[in-house]
């Protein structure tokens, strides 16, 4: 997923292991604003990323296609990614530019969904102070 957003919107993304930080908010909100992938509030990473790839890779699924390697800022319920730090083990399968299936290993491990969880708010409440301003 995210090699094929880099290679569509010519830029490198940041590691696989900080596409939850703060840092890589403000890289995605600026590719979003450069790019006018409308991304209404809140701005979490979650969903910037969310709104990139379907504007960018889900329209060329047309044949039976799957998109891997999604971040774990996205799916707080996957197990982590075996070889790929910062992603985790998902897939989901596309035909004529619409999703037909999502699925993951389910993270079974309770103090990291709590973790995760965790994250996510914070990413929330990141957006809200950006809102605010």
């Amino acid at each position: 997923m995210i090699e094929t957003l880099e290679e569509k919107l010519g830029v490198k993304f940041p590691p696989g292991d900080t596409l939850h930080t703060d840092e890589t908010n403000k890289f995605l909100r600026a590719l979003c604003v450069k790019h006018n992938v409308d991304c209404s509030e809140p701005r979490t990473n979650a969903r910037m990323l969310d709104k990139l790839v379907g504007e960018y890779i889900e329209p060329l699924c047309v044949s039976p296609a799957f998109i891997v390697g999604h971040p774990q800022v996205m799916s707080p319920l996957a197990k982590w990614h075996r070889s790929r730090p910062g992603l985790c083990e998902r897939f989901e399968g596309f035909m004529c530019g619409k999703e037909f299936c999502n699925a993951y290993t389910e993270l079974n491990d309770p103090f990291e969904q709590r973790l995760r969880f965790e994250e996510q708010v914070h990413c929330s409440q990141l957006s809200y102070f950006y809102w605010r301003r």
